[in-house]
């Protein structure tokens, strides 16, 4: 009389769905990384740095810029040439809990106005969370 019901398996993105969300992951990572790298000092501005600083500062915002558009650039050539996309994946999560770690220390010791260093940890923590959206539970290639 207690016959088991399975439970729903929580349904994993299809395989258009997988394309679009990396595609995003990637297209948005070359659109950050490119901004950051083309206007570096406009950025490091943003978080409240004097002009002189961020000008001095500029070398490592637009290293951050160009390791952001390496990642989304691989992502998308691994996407559109139908490769394995795991490891630019990883690769991008594993950059991005750097950026939460940096962000959220920098905001707590006040080197960074709260509500701006809440917004990057947050934007951060996003890219965190996005690559796990697209598993699926399809195998091959790309997969």
């Amino acid at each position: 009389m207690n016959a088991q019901r399975p439970h729903p398996t929580p349904k994993r993105p299809t395989r258009p769905l997988r394309t679009l969300r990396i595609a995003t992951l990637g297209i948005t990572r070359c659109a950050v990384g490119t901004l950051v790298l083309t206007r570096a000092v406009d950025t490091l501005r943003i978080t409240g740095i004097d002009r002189l600083t961020a000008t001095h500062l500029a070398w490592v915002a637009r290293l951050a810029g160009i390791r952001d558009l390496a990642l989304g650039a691989g992502l998308l050539a691994a996407l559109t040439t139908n490769r394995d996309t795991t490891t630019w994946l990883w690769a991008g999560m594993i950059a991005d809990a750097a950026n939460v770690s940096v962000f959220a220390t920098s905001t707590a010791r006040g080197h960074l106005p709260p509500v701006l260093g809440t917004a990057m940890t947050t934007a951060a923590l996003g890219g965190v969370a996005a690559a796990p959206l697209t598993r699926t539970t399809h195998t091959g290639p790309g997969e």
